[in-house]
């Protein structure tokens, strides 16, 4: 007795004394360099024996691995009690059975040089790939360390730059990660292959965390809170497992050991690998739950799979997410998780969505269970296996309206047969997580349906929130639970005055402040929309105009081209505003009205507004 009590006193005393930090490098092969981090072990890692979940920390801006923020040496909040009260990584890892790595973000351009800008994105300037490094760096810390060597005992969290970085290996990863954290990152920032690095916004990535617990922490006198409060707009209500902790702060790391316990607790309770999952990636080549995608791609693009399963995904590869211009002659080569019989055929049905023959193809497993199926670019629906296999599809306002937060929204819902035999007459009906949807009439009953063919069912739905702007919901259809994610728009008053650019000159506000001579759209220039044209949207402010991103369903107008208008010199955020340049359809008769919804995004740091507005117009015959 007299020595489990002389044990337990020891246990104490030693919880609470200095962790173990260590400073130390490793060869990478990834990048052909020394890399080096920084390991934050508790105080008894040497004697204790025991295995530990590991938190991987990516550092902000001219941080490095062992060095606070250049010219800041108080906002070290690693150790010591000069920031939050002591409030650092190493009291936590002091008192908690964790170890922390951070990782060291150093790009430089040339050898030697003292670069503060971390990551490699932003411009993207070098060949090194901050998250193809990531496996690397955890398989080597799990070799040489004790660690708990599986996702659900792994997580990511950073700030700044780095709370960027954090969310975006995490989405990348989630088959190595299973929580991350993100203390006032910004939004999105140009990452991924070098000569054709694409932009990443997290606002369009939340589906990318399928089995990932998330928490952003923000700050009430942050410079970048506009962002977080849209990005929040979207994650809210489409992420179940995502929480956000606001908190009186400047731009900094503030209850630094309630976001470390928030991992402790996703270690505690972590959540499953989904049956089900999608991901958007930024890289030609990638893995993610066990299976592997490769392409020729060398432009800018984003691969696409969504509700991925034994039983088949809908793919596509896309200029910009969520609607941008489908890149159709990349090739895909996907090899699936090992799903399957080893060395038997399997029937992989090809339904292409926007029309075109229906193909059936025979992929035999190879001897790990894997299939080897090769796609396009455009978008395609790929069923695998034989009988029946429904799926959801595309959704479309009807009557070519858009979906308005507040009022009935009544959509047409595509479901698809992508199996090999006709599906038997089946009931459906609808769930959701999100508050203040309420269903209206919906199909609840979906008739057969062919194989490789699709129809469309009816739903109709109000949500009570005339600021929401994503509504998610699921099909509940047999054993299957299929989500639906519904963009919404606000109700909005017509433009006072706007301008057509289909050509011509005008004084436009470009990088949040300035202002540029810019000639938008193509076209005659006469203020018209004429068949075949591509316009610009222009609203006045002052004596310039600011262009608008736009919003329609009507099958004259193509909204693929979307230009991002850089705002980081005036507000250091690294986000973007959007306006589109919407194209005419030239075979649209003249006389017939364009119904559009806009957006501006006005200049007001920190504190951004939006404003939403409809506008009307003819098309004019040349």
């Amino acid at each position: 007795m007299r020595r489990l009590f002389l044990l337990a006193a020891f246990a104490l005393a030693v919880r609470g004394a200095e962790p173990l930090i260590l400073d130390e490098s490793h060869e990478s092969k990834v990048f052909g360099e020394t890399r080096h981090y920084r390991i934050f072990l508790p105080p008894d890692y040497r004697t204790s024996g025991k295995r530990y979940p590991v938190i991987y920390w990516f550092h902000g801006w001219s941080e490095r691995y062992n060095q606070p923020p250049a010219g800041a040496p108080e906002r070290n909040y690693d150790q010591g009690d000069g920031v939050y009260g002591g409030d650092t990584i190493g009291r936590f890892v002091s008192y908690h059975d964790v170890i922390v790595v951070k990782w060291d973000g150093y790009n430089p351009r040339t050898p030697g040089e003292q670069y503060p800008r971390p990551y490699n994105i932003s411009p993207v300037e070098t060949e090194r790939q901050f998250p193809l490094y990531f496996p690397e760096l955890v398989a080597y810390i799990d070799s040489h360390y004790r660690t708990i060597a599986d996702r659900e005992h792994r997580a990511t969290a950073g700030l700044s730059m780095g709370g960027f970085m954090s969310f975006w290996v995490a989405g990348k990863y989630p088959h190595l990660v299973g929580s991350a954290s993100n203390f006032m990152g910004s939004p999105e920032f140009t990452v991924g292959p070098r000569g054709f690095p694409a932009e990443y916004r997290h606002e369009e990535m939340h589906g990318n965390y399928e089995g990932v617990r998330t928490r952003i922490v923000t700050g009430t006198e942050d410079f970048i809170r506009f962002y977080h409060a849209r990005m929040g707009a979207i994650w809210d209500f489409t992420r179940p497992f995502h929480e956000t902790a606001t908190f009186v702060s400047e731009h900094g790391t503030p209850h630094m050991g309630e976001t470390l316990d928030f991992h402790m607790r996703a270690f505690a309770n972590p959540l499953p690998r989904p049956e089900a999952w999608s991901h958007i990636d930024v890289y030609p080549d990638f893995s993610v739950w066990g299976w592997e995608v490769h392409s020729d791609r060398h432009e800018p693009g984003f691969t696409v799979l969504e509700n991925v399963s034994r039983s088949g995904f809908a793919s596509s590869v896309r200029e910009w997410v969520p609607s941008g211009e489908v890149l159709q002659g990349v090739k895909l080569s996907i090899t699936t998780d090992k799903l399957y019989p080893p060395n038997e055929a399997q029937t992989i049905t090809l339904i292409r969505r926007r029309g075109g023959p229906v193909e059936l193809k025979t992929a035999i497993a190879d001897a790990d269970g894997r299939l080897h199926i090769e796609l396009g670019g455009t978008l395609y629906q790929v069923g695998i296996g034989t009988g029946a296999i429904l799926a959801l599809g595309e959704a479309f306002v009807r009557d070519s309206n858009l979906a308005i937060a507040g009022k009935p929204v009544s959509l047409q819902v595509r479901v698809y047969n992508r199996g090999t035999a006709e599906s038997k007459a089946i009931s459906i009906h609808w769930e959701t997580r999100n508050p203040g949807v309420k269903f209206g009439d919906f199909t609840d009953r979906i008739p057969a349906i062919a194989p490789g063919k699709s129809l469309d069912i009816l739903l109709a739905f109000t949500v009570d929130d005339p600021t929401r702007e994503v509504v998610k919901m699921f099909a509940v259809i047999g054993d299957q639970r299929l989500p639906l994610e519904v963009p919404l728009l606000p109700d909005a008053p017509p433009a006072p005055s706007f301008r057509i650019a289909d050509g011509r000159e005008f004084n436009v506000f470009q990088h949040g402040v300035k202002r540029e001579t810019l000639k938008l759209g193509e076209g005659n220039g006469d203020g018209q929309a004429n068949p075949g044209e591509t316009l610009a949207i222009l609203i006045p402010d002052g004596d310039g105009w600011r262009a608008a991103e736009l919003f329609t369903n009507d099958p004259c107008v193509d909204l693929t081209k979307r230009v991002s208008d850089d705002w980081s010199d005036y507000d250091h955020v690294g986000a973007t505003a959007k306006y589109s340049l919407p194209a005419i359809n030239p075979s649209c008769a003249a006389g017939q009205m364009i119904h559009m919804l806009g957006r501006v995004q006005w200049p007001h740091a920190p504190d951004h507004r939006v404003t939403y507005f409809t506008v009307e117009f003819p098309i004019v015959k040349r």
